[in-house]
């Protein structure tokens, strides 16, 4: 398993440990000023989390450090709308042949409406439009063969309101095609609830792609991509079949996002 960070992220992460640091606080006491957890100011310190443009000048505010000593960087992931540990994934889903994704608790990124996005990406524009970019694969005159089994659950969980709900899941039920195949796994029945994954088939070579509480893992290993495929398997065959998926999730947008 391999793990990449955005270089800019690191970055700010260790200016604002420095400056925290320099300024005699404590983690836990900065985090309480802000607002949030231990956890997601030790996220953005090790660069794993990006943080909001408001999120950074509170920051400031709160080091006591002139204006835009943190926005300084910050504004340069402008230029790296996606974080640095999916990039390699996002290359090999653009060279895959076969997308088998299984998704937990979001609608998978490749089926996500503009509005859902942006809700999931707390108006952060620059990833929202790479979120939309990838899926121009879908748009390729010979496109990937596209497989997503979804737990129900995400058809029930609240991002945005019930407009942005309704179109979502009205756009997941007309986005099936012979090269598109979308299935609904009721929650009950379900056998994995511990995350979100994806299996790429590239140059006739399976990758996979699992997502953690902090960022995402890319791997070709056989043993992670054995326990993938396995489960895979097993959630496909708890799946309703298409028709009925596509009757359910639209039931689901009238019944419960009206």
């Amino acid at each position: 398993m391999g793990r990449s960070s955005s270089p800019t992220l690191v970055t700010l992460g260790r200016l604002v440990r420095t400056y925290r640091d320099a300024s005699g606080i404590l983690q836990k006491d900065l985090a309480n000023r802000l607002g949030y957890s231990d956890g997601w100011l030790s996220n953005l310190e090790t660069g794993q989390l990006r943080p909001r443009s408001e999120q950074v000048t509170s920051i400031e505010e709160a080091l006591k450090l002139p204006r835009g000593a943190l926005m300084a960087v910050y504004d340069q992931l402008d230029g790296e709308s996606l974080p640095g540990w999916f990039r390699p994934w996002l290359e090999e889903e653009k060279r895959a042949t076969v997308v088998r994704s299984f998704a937990l608790t979001l609608v998978p990124g490749l089926l996500q409406t503009v509005d859902y996005a942006r809700t999931l990406l707390q108006d952060d524009e620059p990833a929202v439009a790479a979120r939309m970019e990838r899926q121009a694969i879908r748009q390729r005159e010979t496109p990937p063969a596209l497989y997503f089994v979804i737990d129900e659950a995400v058809l029930h969980r609240d991002r945005g309101g019930a407009k942005v709900m309704h179109d979502q899941l009205t756009a997941l039920a007309d986005a099936t095609s012979p090269r598109l195949t979308i299935q609904v796994v009721r929650s009950a029945v379900n056998p994995r609830n511990l995350g979100t994954f994806t299996i790429a088939t590239v140059d006739g070579n399976d990758v996979g792609y699992v997502e953690t509480a902090v960022s995402g893992i890319v791997t070709s290993s056989r043993d992670d991509l054995a326990v993938l495929s396995e489960a895979w398997e097993s959630i496909k065959a708890h799946a309703m079949p298409q028709h009925e998926s596509i009757d359910f999730i639209r039931r689901t947008a009238e019944e419960r996002w009206t």
